[in-house]
C-alpha cells in the first residue's frame, strides 16, 4: 500500500498531466484541493500522535486557510494550514505537525503552516488584519469538527463583527498600496492576475466584506442574498474561472508561483488555451482582450458593490432619500438611478440621459441603475443610434468636465458599443508589444482624459492653446475616434472612412467633420515628422504647413498629439520627444502665422550667419583665415547650424590642426554641452573624414551606455569631419566625467582600429548584465523614401532594441555604399524608427524596389 505523500505525488502529477492535456481546466482549483485534503485525511488515520490525542481526549482541527481554505489552490500556490487546539497546546502537537508537514516539504511543495489555540487565533486576528483574512477563509478539513465551529462562531461574534468597520478601511488603504505599486491589472500589459486591481483579490475582498459585514458563509450566498443579480454572480464565476485557469497555465510554464503575466509566457498560454490568429488578428491579442474583459468585469462588480451596499453616503449629492432629477431619474446617496425601471420600455432615451445626469452631477450609476442599462441594451437599436435627442445628449456627455468618467461608465456597462458599435471592435483589440499600455478602447478614453486634465498638467503653453481652440468638441470627438482604424494595418485611413459614418449618423455639421477627419488622418503627423525627419531642412516646415493648412489645425493637433502620446504609454513620452514635437509645432506656427509656405533664400540665410560668426569670432581666428574656412564650408552647414555653435567649432577646428602636429592620421577633438532642459548633451566631434566614421562614434557611444537621440554628419571641403550629436547622459551622472574620459579613450582606440567594435559588441552582449527582461519581438520593417527631400533619400529602419543596433545598421548602410548626412534615433527601449537620411558615394537615389534582408 502506498504512502499518503506517495499517494499525493501520483494524484498531484496525474491531474497536471490531464491540465496540460487540456482534458481539465476550471476543475483544477477544486481538483488539487479535493488530492490535498485526501492527504491531510490519511495522514491523520495513519498519524500515531494523532491517535493518541484523540485517546487522550485532546481534541484537534486540521483547518485550511487562505487559498486553500477557499478552494483556490493553483498549481503552486502556498498549502496554508493549521492545527488548531482548544486551550492548551499538547506536547504531542509538534510530532502531529511533523507527521503531517515534513513529508509535503520533502515532495518541495510550499507550505504554510502553524500549531494554534483558538485565543491564539482570535487574538491574532485582532491585532493583525492580515491574519484575519487568512482565518476569513477557514475550511474544515479533518480532525473534531465542532472544534472547527466553535473558531468560526467565535471570530464572527469577537471579532468580525465589531471590527467591520476598521477591516474596511484597512481593505481600503490595501487597494491604494495596490493601485500604486502594482497598478490595474485590467489594462495594464503584463498584468499581476492575484493582487493586481481587477485581479483575484478584487474577488476576495468582495468574499470578506460580504462575511464581515453580511455573515454571508459562501460565495454562492451573495446571489442567494440578493447582493449581486443571477447574471452577475454568473458572469463573476465566469471570469473567475478564466483568470484562474491563466494563472494556472503561468504556473505550470514558469515552473514556480508567479501572477504577473508577463510577456514571455502570453504567447505560449494563447496558444495552450486554443487561440488562433484570425487574419491580423493574433491569437495573443486576442487572449489578452479576452482576459482585460474579464479582470475589468471583476473590477467593476468589486467596485459597484462596494458603492451600492457598503458606502456611507450621507454627505454626498441627494442625501439619503431619493432627490427626483426628472419624471424617471433620481439620485439617491450621491449615486444616479431610475425612478421607474419599466418606463425605460416604454421610453428607451432614459438609458442615454441617466449618464447625462451622471456627468452633471459627478454622481455614479448605482449597482441596481447598471444592471437595468446592462439589461435593456437591445433597446439601443439604429433608431436610437440615430434619435438626435440621444446624439445631442452624448455630446453632452463629451463635452461635460467629467466626460473620461461617464463614457467609462459607459464603456464597463457595454452602452458605448452599443451606441457606437463602431467602437465596440477596438474595446478590447490589444496590440501586442510593450509600447502600448492599454487595449485600445481604453487608450482612447485615456487620450480624452488628458485633453480633460490639462489644467492639472500645469503647462502654460498647453492650457494657452487649449483656449484658443474656438470648437473643443472636435478635439474630444477626435480623442475618441483617433484610433477607431485600429482593426486595420492602415489605421488612419481606415479610421476616417469609419469616422464619417459615425458623423453622418450624427448629422454632424459639415465644416466640422472635414476638421475632425482631418486630425484623424493625421494624428500621427507631427509626432512623426518631429522623431523622423530634420527639423532644420525648411522644405520638411512647409510641407508639414502646407498639410495641415490653419492654425486653428495645428494648435488642435498639437493637444491630440500630446495626449496621444502620454495616453499610449511611458515609451512614447520623455522629455527629448517633448522637446522635438514643441520646435515644430512653434516652427509651424511661425510659418503659419507668417504665410512663409514658400522656402526662404537659403544664402540670404547663409550670409546672416556668416556676418554673426565674423563678429563673434574676431578674437579667434585672422580675417583671411576664417574667409578661407568659409570656403570650406559646405552650404547644409551653414544654414543647419547655429552661428555660436560655429564659433565653438571654429575653436574645435584650431586645436584639431594642432593636434594632427602630433598625430596626424588619428587626431580628434571632442566637446560636450549639456542641455538641462531635457537632460540630454550635445556632442560635436571634429577629425578627419574617414569611410564608416559615423557608425564608429555610434558603436563606442553604445559601448559606454549613451544612447544617440539624433545627428547631424557634416564633412567640409577640406576633409574636416564635424559630427554633431545629440545623446543622452551618462546613466551613473556621479561618475560622467570619468565616463566620458573613457569615450575619449575608446574612441582614440577605435580610430586606430585595436580592437575591433564588433568583437567588444559580442562581448557585452553575452554579458547577462546586459541581458533585457524578454520583450515581444516583431520583424525589421525597412521603408525607403525619396519624396521628402531634394537631395537625400531618407531610410527608416524599425527593429526590436538591442544593444549596439544603431551601431549594426549604420555599419550596415556603410558597406552598402551609403553615406550617412542626418540620424535620429529613439530613446532605448522603445520600437520606433531609426531615421537615416543619406546620400549616396556615385550619386544615385535608391528606389523603393531595392530589397532589404534582416
Amino acid at each position: 500500500m502506498t504512502t499518503p505523500i506517495e499517494e499525493l505525488k501520483k494524484s498531484r502529477s496525474d491531474l497536471v498531466t490531464l491540465f496540460s492535456r487540456r482534458e481539465i481546466s476550471g476543475a483544477f482549483p477544486g481538483s488539487y484541493t479535493e488530492i490535498m485534503d485526501h492527504y491531510f485525511r490519511r495522514s491523520l488515520q495513519e498519524s500515531k500522535a494523532g491517535q493518541s490525542l484523540f485517546r487522550e481526549k485532546k481534541p484537534f482541527a486540521f483547518v485550511a486557510v487562505g487559498g486553500y481554505g477557499r478552494r483556490d489552490l493553483c498549481l503552486h500556490s502556498d498549502i496554508d494550514v493549521i492545527i488548531l487546539f482548544n486551550a492548551k497546546i499538547p506536547s504531542l502537537a509538534k510530532k502531529l505537525a511533523a507527521d503531517a508537514f515534513y513529508p509535503l516539504w520533502d515532495a518541495g511543495l510550499d507550505l504554510g503552516h502553524g500549531i494554534r489555540s483558538v485565543k491564539d487565533c482570535l487574538m491574532l486576528s485582532k491585532e493583525d488584519f492580515e491574519v484575519l483574512t487568512s482565518m476569513m477563509d477557514a475550511r474544515f478539513v479533518c480532525g473534531d469538527s465542532p472544534l472547527y465551529l466553535f473558531l468560526v462562531q467565535a471570530l464572527q461574534k469577537k471579532v468580525v463583527s465589531k471590527k467591520a468597520k476598521a477591516f474596511n478601511r484597512w481593505l481600503e488603504e490595501q487597494d491604494e498600496i495596490r493601485v500604486r505599486s502594482i497598478g490595474d491589472a485590467s489594462y495594464l500589459l503584463e498584468p499581476d492576475l492575484k493582487e493586481g486591481i481587477g485581479g483575484l483579490r478584487d474577488y476576495h475582498h468582495m468574499l470578506w466584506l460580504a462575511k464581515a459585514f453580511f455573515d454571508l458563509g459562501v460565495p454562492r450566498d451573495l446571489e442567494y442574498t440578493g447582493k449581486l443579480s443571477h447574471h452577475e454572480y454568473q458572469e463573476l464565476k465566469e471570469n473567475l474561472s478564466f483568470v484562474s485557469l491563466v494563472r494556472n497555465h503561468l504556473h505550470l510554464m514558469s515552473g514556480r508561483k508567479r501572477d504577473r503575466l508577463t510577456f514571455e509566457y502570453q504567447e505560449e498560454i494563447a496558444r495552450a488555451l486554443g487561440f488562433q490568429d484570425q487574419g491580423k488578428h493574433l491569437a495573443v491579442e486576442q487572449f489578452l482582450g479576452q482576459l482585460h474583459r474579464a479582470m475589468a468585469s471583476i473590477k467593476s462588480l468589486r467596485r459597484s458593490f462596494i458603492l451600492s451596499h457598503l458606502s456611507q453616503r450621507k454627505n454626498h449629492k441627494g442625501g439619503l432619500q431619493p432627490q427626483a432629477l426628472s419624471e424617471n431619474i433620481h439620485i439617491s446617496q450621491g449615486e444616479t438611478g431610475f425612478s421607474a425601471p419599466g418606463a425605460i420600455l416604454s421610453e428607451p432615451f432614459l438609458l442615454m440621459e441617466v449618464f447625462e445626469w451622471s456627468s452633471r452631477l459627478d454622481a455614479p450609476l448605482s449597482l441596481e441603475a447598471k444592471r437595468l442599462v446592462r439589461e435593456f441594451l437591445y433597446l439601443v437599436d439604429e433608431t436610437f443610434r440615430r434619435s438626435q435627442r440621444a446624439i445631442q445628449s452624448f455630446l453632452r456627455v463629451v463635452d461635460s468636465p467629467k466626460a473620461f468618467e461617464t463614457l467609462d461608465q459607459m464603456l464597463e456597462v457595454g452602452f458605448l458599443g452599443a451606441f457606437i458599435p463602431e467602437f465596440e471592435a477596438i474595446i478590447d483589440r490589444v496590440q501586442f508589444g510593450d509600447y502600448h499600455a492599454f487595449p485600445v478602447g481604453r487608450h482612447a478614453l485615456q487620450t480624452l482624459r488628458y485633453l480633460k486634465n490639462v489644467a492639472s498638467q500645469k503647462d502654460i503653453l498647453l492650457l494657452d492653446i487649449l483656449a484658443d481652440v474656438p470648437h473643443p468638441q472636435l478635439l474630444y470627438l477626435a480623442s475618441l475616434f483617433h484610433d477607431i482604424g485600429k482593426v486595420d494595418r492602415e489605421h488612419a485611413r481606415r479610421g476616417v472612412l469609419i469616422t464619417q459614418g459615425i458623423l453622418r449618423r450624427f448629422s454632424y455639421h459639415k465644416r466640422a467633420t472635414e476638421d475632425l477627419l482631418f486630425l484623424i488622418e493625421h494624428h500621427l503627423l507631427l509626432v512623426e515628422t518631429a522623431t523622423r525627419r530634420d527639423l532644420d531642412d525648411e522644405k520638411i516646415i512647409v510641407q508639414c504647413a502646407r498639410t495641415i493648412g490653419t492654425i486653428e489645425r495645428l494648435k488642435m493637433l498639437y493637444l491630440l498629439t500630446w495626449a496621444d502620446a502620454r495616453a499610449t504609454g511611458p515609451r512614447a513620452w520623455n522629455e527629448w520627444i517633448a522637446n522635438l514635437l514643441l520646435e515644430l509645432f512653434l516652427k509651424l506656427l511661425h510659418t503659419l502665422e507668417k504665410g512663409e509656405l514658400a522656402t526662404p533664400d537659403a544664402s540670404r540665410k547663409a550670409r546672416q550667419t556668416m556676418r554673426q560668426v565674423r563678429r563673434e569670432s574676431a578674437n579667434l581666428l585672422e580675417p583671411k583665415e576664417l574667409e578661407g574656412i568659409f570656403e570650406a564650408m559646405t552650404p547644409r552647414y551653414l544654414l543647419g547650424t547655429r552661428a555660436t555653435d560655429i564659433v565653438r567649432h571654429l575653436q574645435m577646428f584650431k586645436e584639431l590642426q594642432e593636434g594632427e602636429r602630433e598625430r596626424p592620421s588619428n587626431a580628434f577633438r571632442l566637446d560636450l554641452k549639456e542641455d538641462v532642459s531635457d537632460g540630454t548633451c550635445e556632442m560635436a566631434n571634429l577629425t578627419r573624414d574617414k569611410p564608416g566614421l559615423f557608425s564608429d562614434i555610434a558603436g563606442v557611444l553604445a559601448l559606454n551606455n549613451i544612447n544617440v537621440l539624433s545627428a547631424h554628419i557634416y564633412t567640409w571641403r577640406d576633409g574636416t569631419a564635424v559630427d554633431l550629436f545629440k545623446v543622452t547622459r551618462p546613466v551613473d551622472p556621479i561618475h560622467s566625467e570619468e565616463i566620458w574620459q573613457k569615450v575619449r579613450r575608446d574612441l582614440e582606440e577605435t580610430f586606430e582600429q585595436r580592437p575591433s567594435l564588433g568583437h567588444r559588441f559580442e562581448q557585452k552582449a553575452a554579458s547577462s548584465i546586459w541581458n533585457r527582461p524578454k520583450r515581444p519581438s516583431q520583424p525589421p520593417l525597412v521603408w525607403v523614401d525619396n519624396e521628402s527631400s531634394d537631395f537625400f533619400t531618407v531610410i527608416e529602419a524599425f527593429a526590436d532594441d538591442r544593444i549596439g543596433l544603431l551601431y549594426l545598421i549604420t555599419r550596415t548602410l556603410f558597406n552598402l555604399g551609403l553615406d550617412i548626412r542626418i540620424a535620429r534615433s529613439p530613446p532605448r527601449g522603445i520600437r520606433s524608427p531609426m531615421s537615416f537620411t543619406y546620400e549616396t558615394w556615385k550619386d544615385r537615389r535608391w528606389s523603393i524596389q531595392h530589397r532589404w534582408r534582416r
